[in-house]
């Protein structure tokens, strides 16, 4: 039986340890093929670039020469091999999981992995180095000395070999400064701090020849003004529309990993793909691109677990994943508060944002809305619906991010309210919503909420932010598949709460909301005739005739004081 390769990073395991692998390696002659040598390329996080790096590593070093048919053979280029081939020394970098407490230790963490890097170099290419160079390239005390001496070692010693350096999480320390300490981001990434200095270097190496060839990974280009500005010859392919599938799964792809996890078991395929397909696809990183990517790692965390239990995981997010994700809350933080929380407000109630998206940042310069909306496209918490104009609009990828958004919204309202979530008295409403049919105990709860959201006027309360809330409260609970705007026949139901595997619920709700401010509440009464018109429309759609035990529910608010009406 093959396995799912969830958080494995190295090819050379992935490929003979009989493991599934969706085979990326068609983009190694296209990147050949490229005008230019050097390149950096940025997706989200958990999505497949350490692979990528990896199989860069091992396809291009000559020390793998050896080994290529059973590393490469049942791929792509293994049948096809391209003319560079095996014809570099590699000389890998990767940036996380640096101490980024204190600048001290920043560059401290820095100089560390750049010497682990050229260390490993220096141990797998050894007949090229004597033991006493090796060590005394190791003995510089910052991360451009030591380039510097294995550049130089490099040309005293007359290789002939060209060098392929490969970084992979260049920004992942950054990153993590700049949500908590624009200061010490600053002095990391000024003309004189170190890396720009390290980068520099780099660039003097490809014009001596030392250097023939590099490729970057990231999340998001922060550091790319710094980075570029010491080496402003790289090539960024991260927008380029025939590499927006070069990390992540196409749907044919996900099609041929749900025939691996169901090769044992029987399994209703059309559901899972449907299911998937709103947890984890959505991602678009060229407005013209041909198709949505999925997530790799979610896709592979959800079929090792279908595949190991022959069931829905509990969880449709792995507690790894969501981890590195909810680091969101950081980033509404930045520069600006105000003006992202503006966004986010934009984003829940609309459900888009249109925004041009940014190339480089330079954070000596106001950091504006398009900045932000940006650095969340980078990030992958909001991705190409379409493009308007110059600008893109911009939209929650899935379910998945959908989630995260109100997990964070949900902060806000405890903090604006100063009142902690009763998660409690959620489950036992979520409970008799879902098995005795009783929506009441959670209109309650609704009701509750807005009565404590005592700041709903400074944020100009309306019906989109009634939704807003009650999608927040529902999102508590991981018994329902909340759908929001669900179109039936081109009318859309405000939400609709689906059954979710692995669990099985005994109703189904098609829900309908209505606000008015206290002022008119005199429209009600013909508020609720519309409302009533609207879901018995709905439901005559065969989309929800479809649907098993399904109750229909409207919930109309005035003010703050909920009436329920159950058709």
């Amino acid at each position: 039986m093959q396995k799912f390769p969830y958080g494995e990073s190295n090819f050379a395991k992935v490929s003979l340890e009989n493991y599934v692998y969706v085979d990326k390696t068609p983009y190694l002659e296209v990147m050949e093929n490229l005008h230019t040598s050097y390149h950096f390329f940025l997706r989200p996080r958990r999505f497949g670039k350490s692979l990528f790096a990896s199989l860069l590593s091992y396809y291009y070093g000559v020390e793998h020469k050896a080994n290529f048919d059973k590393l490469f053979g049942r791929f792509h280029v293994g049948k096809n091999p391209t003319p560079k081939a095996n014809s570099y020394l590699v000389l890998s970098f990767e940036f996380s999981g640096i101490d980024t407490s204190t600048y001290e230790n920043t560059l401290q963490g820095f100089l560390n992995n750049t010497k682990k890097g050229v260390e490993f170099f220096l141990k797998t290419y050894q007949a090229f180095f004597s033991i006493t160079e090796r060590e005394k390239v190791l003995t510089g005390t910052s991360s451009h000395e030591v380039l510097q001496s294995l550049f130089q070692l490099w040309r005293m010693q007359k290789v002939e070999t060209p060098i392929y350096i490969i970084i992979d999480e260049y920004d992942h320390f950054a990153n993590e400064i700049i949500a908590f300490n624009l200061t010490d981001f600053g002095d990391i990434i000024s003309r004189n701090g170190f890396v720009r200095k390290f980068y520099e270097v780099i660039k003097t190496a490809t014009m001596e020849g030392v250097v023939d060839k590099l490729f970057v990974t990231g999340v998001t280009p922060i550091t790319l003004d710094s980075m570029t500005s010491g080496f402003n010859i790289a090539t960024d392919l991260t927008m380029e529309r025939q590499f927006n599938a070069m990390t992540g799964f196409t749907f044919e792809e996900v099609q041929s990993l749900v025939d691996i996890a169901c090769a044992d078991q029987t399994c209703d395929k059309p559901r899972i793909y449907n299911d998937l397909r709103a947890w984890y696809n959505g991602y678009l990183f060229h407005g013209r691109a041909k198709e949505r990517i999925y997530n790799p790692n979610m896709v592979l965390s959800f079929l090792r677990q279908l595949q190991t239990n022959q069931e829905y995981p509990d969880k449709m997010l792995d507690v790894n994943i969501a981890s590195d994700y909810k680091k969101i809350k950081n980033f509404f933080a930045l520069k600006n508060p105000e003006q992202n929380y503006v966004v986010l407000d934009e984003l829940l109630t609309k459900g888009t944002i249109q925004s041009a998206i940014t190339e480089k940042f330079n954070f000596e310069r106001t950091f504006t809305r398009t900045d932000f909306a940006s650095l969340l496209f980078y990030m992958g918490f909001v991705s190409i619906q379409s493009r308007k104009g110059l600008d893109y609009v911009l939209q929650m990828p899935n379910y998945v991010i959908q989630g995260l958004y109100f997990d964070f919204f949900a902060d806000i309202l405890e903090t604006k309210t100063q009142q902690i979530l009763d998660t409690d008295n959620l489950q036992t409403a979520f409970q008799a919503l879902a098995y005795d049919g009783n929506a009441q105990l959670f209109a309650n709860e609704i009701q509750q909420n807005l009565k404590t959201f005592s700041n709903r006027d400074a944020i100009k309360f309306s019906e989109k932010h009634l939704k807003v809330v009650v999608l927040t409260l529902l999102n508590i609970s991981k018994l329902y598949f909340v759908k929001s705007e669900y179109e039936t026949e081109k009318k859309y139901v405000d939400l609709l709460l689906l059954e979710r595997l692995p669990f099985p619920v005994n109703y189904q709700y098609a829900i309908e909301l209505k606000y008015l401010p206290k002022e008119r509440a005199n429209e009600v009464e013909n508020l609720k005739e519309q409302a009533i018109l609207q879901l018995k429309g709905y439901l005559q759609s065969p989309e929800l005739q479809q649907l098993t035990n399904l109750k229909a529910l409207i919930w109309i608010v005035v003010g703050d004081d909920l009436e329920m009406v159950e058709l």
